[in-house]
């Protein structure tokens, strides 16, 4: 009778099940075993089935017949195929008697079909109960053996009958509703399941209340929460089905759902980052527009001046101001190409600060000097107010002289003709804090909290554009960051002018103390012989008018072998040497000049478009003293100059020149 009413109602679940006793024999095997097992029968032996060790199987058989809660644990056929089974005891062992025990191979969405179906068998059971009084017991075994069955499945599961009253929840339904099974029993579903919308927290419409009305199967709402019985809630998701007898009425419904709060939390990372890039996509259109925009203008003032300036009538005074523009848009061509680079160099964590202990008045002094033409221009109002006695600080002079002028800069731009800035200095509590306001156009309050982000601007139109790629504001607080200071924002709004203060760690005692020294300009130095090598006439020109401006003789190369033989008979004190040469580049030059022992004395600059820190030590393994960025600027040029003495090499300084130096946007 008992592998009677196993066969009945086994061979209704979709995974195979298995009767086995604890020496390894198999008692009983329905449908779905005897087909994927290989015609499994009674008799047949569970270890000649698998692969795994005979210690394996024997421990999950002993473990199964220890408890009726399902106990995990894996089995491998012959043919390598891998199950995950629980197994759970049916019969214990007595005198004379092997327990059995019930192994079932998982297979996933199989507990919602499985239990229609044995509900279905247990409504056909009920009905022979008045004729079959020795049904009763099978009956009883059937209700273990489907509860074994949902108990093992991982999701949780409510069933209710006809009148929707709760009839069984398993471990895992108990658990996410804060009922037990003994206190649900009996009651409305919709007092155990409370169910609300995740967005709008409206009540949702209890699914199996909608299953027994209407006898379908049916989903639940997207962004569902379940509210337990203490409140706390859980996203969920599943679906709900009718239980029908024989004759296909509707006796019942079975709820089936998981709790999927790791999945929501995933889904609305995955709906964040998909917005990030649309907006990260946004902006770089929005920069390269600019980009263009920014381009475009020096190049036509340069074009317009290189007109001017080969006109053979043309007078001094309107050559010397073309000239004067074409340095001017360079410069301003090389400040948009640094910022780019200072960008990606603090991105990488490439920056270095050169620390020292800093005179934040000087700083501020020098900031304003440097921005005083774009102050002057707009015809602003510039109001100082710095405290006296203000602490040092530790940091990067150039650095922060670079934050200050960005600010200030930015001010300028963002003010209308004729309006205020105001700069300030105090000192609060244990740090210094410079405010830079103005009562320009202001921040809106949507684009505040992004203001600091990269390739951000206030008006992105381009016939609007006030200069700038939108890099200054994200340069001055990673600056700020590196000192160890943080930096904000605060506007009232479009109109109302905006307020940026930067927090720096002010230095205390010793510290201060041992930094207080003025420094001295830097002096022109000594008379020298110079090599100028580079491939671009017009740069190679230039450099040398200059250079014999301060007093220096200069010989001119064009590319490496030339160079070569020209330093080889010139022997000059320095050699500036371009590293994109023909012939030999400039690394491999300065690698040849390095192994002339006549040569020795000569200091070595690499003049490169390439200013990474890798670029850096490539120059430094092949011999260069030091390294200056393209456009090499004048003063980094002349510092350097300065310490070298004739036929003798200048000590290396801590950095090549203007290689990090900073700029003002």
């Amino acid at each position: 009778m008992l592998m009677v009413s196993f066969g009945q109602l086994a061979d209704l679940l979709p995974e195979p099940v298995l009767l086995v006793s604890t020496e390894g024999l198999v008692v009983a095997a329905n449908q779905r075993a005897r087909k994927e097992l290989g015609g499994v029968g009674e008799g047949q032996s569970l270890f000649e089935l698998c692969s795994d060790a005979r210690e394996h199987v024997e421990g999950l058989l002993k473990r199964s017949a220890r408890v009726r809660q399902p106990t995990l644990g894996t089995l491998t056929l012959e043919d390598g195929r891998r199950y995950r089974v629980e197994g759970a005891v049916v019969r214990p062992a007595s005198e004379g008697a092997s327990a059995i025990v019930l192994l079932r191979l998982v297979h996933e969405q199989a507990a919602l079909a499985a239990f229609v179906e044995l509900n279905r068998t247990l409504e056909h059971l009920r009905r022979e109960i008045s004729a079959q009084r020795r049904a009763t017991q099978a009956l009883d075994r059937q209700r273990e053996w489907l509860r074994v069955t949902l108990v093992s499945i991982g999701d949780a599961v409510t069933a209710t009958d006809v009148e929707g009253r709760v009839v069984f929840m398993n471990p895992v339904a108990e658990q996410l509703t804060g009922w037990t099974e003994g206190e649900a029993t009996g009651m409305p579903v919709a007092e155990v399941f409370h169910a609300i919308h995740e967005t709008t927290r409206e009540p949702i419409e209890n699914p199996t209340v909608r299953v027994l009305r209407e006898g379908i199967v049916m989903g639940l709402a997207n962004h569902t929460v379940l509210v337990n019985r203490g409140g706390g809630e859980t996203p969920i998701d599943d679906s709900a089905a009718p239980i029908r007898d024989a004759g296909g009425d509707v006796i019942g419904a079975v709820l089936v759902f998981r709790a999927i709060a790791e999945r929501r939390a995933l889904e609305r990372l995955a709906e964040q980052r998909l917005a990030d890039l649309v907006l990260a996509d946004r902006r770089k259109n929005e920069f390269l527009a600019m980009l263009g925009h920014e381009l475009r203008n020096p190049m036509a003032a340069i074009l317009t001046a290189t007109t001017v300036l080969h006109a053979p009538d043309e007078d001094p005074e309107a050559a010397a101001y073309a000239a004067r523009v074409v340095e001017r848009q360079v410069r301003h061509m090389a400040r948009l190409v640094d910022d780019l680079l200072d960008v990606a160099r603090i991105s990488q964590g490439k920056i270095v600060l050169r620390a020292e202990v800093v005179d934040v008045s000087l700083v501020l002094q020098r900031s304003v000097e440097t921005s005083r033409r774009l102050i002057e221009t707009g015809r602003h109002e510039l109001h100082l107010s710095i405290a006296e006695g203000l602490p040092p600080v530790k940091g990067d002079a150039t650095r922060l002289e670079q934050v200050f002028c960005n600010l200030l800069n930015n001010a300028a731009k963002y003010t209308p003709p004729g309006g205020h800035i105001w700069l300030s200095a105090r000192v609060d509590r244990d740090e210094v804090a410079v405010s830079v306001r103005d009562d320009g156009v202001g921040i809106p309050p949507e684009l505040l909290p992004n203001v600091f982000d990269v390739f951000v601007q206030g008006d992105q139109s381009l016939h609007r554009s006030r200069g700038g790629l939108g890099v200054g504001l994200a340069l001055v607080k990673r600056l700020v960051e590196l000192h160890g200071g943080s930096c904000s924002c605060a506007s009232a709004g479009t109109g109302e002018g905006a307020e940026f203060v930067v927090r720096l760690p002010a230095l205390r005692g010793e510290g201060a103390a041992a930094g207080a020294r003025d420094r001295e300009p830097a002096a022109l130095g000594e008379r020298l012989r110079v090599a100028v090598v580079d491939d671009n006439h017009d740069a190679a020109t230039l450099l040398a008018v200059s250079l014999r401006r301060w007093g220096h003789d200069v010989v001119v190369a064009h590319d490496g072998l030339e160079a070569l033989e020209l330093v080889r008979r010139t022997r000059p004190d320095v050699a500036v040497l371009d590293i994109g040469l023909p012939g030999i580049d400039g690394f491999e030059l300065a690698r040849r000049l390095r192994r002339e022992p006549a040569l020795d004395g000569c200091t070595l600059i690499a003049a490169s478009g390439y200013g990474q820190e890798v670029d850096r030590q490539r120059a430094s393994d092949a011999g260069f003293d030091h390294h200056l960025l393209k456009p090499v600027e004048p003063a980094a040029l002349m510092k350097l100059l300065a310490k070298v003495t004739p036929s003798g090499r200048a000590e290396p300084l801590e950095s090549g020149g203007n290689d990090d130096a900073g700029t003002c946007e």
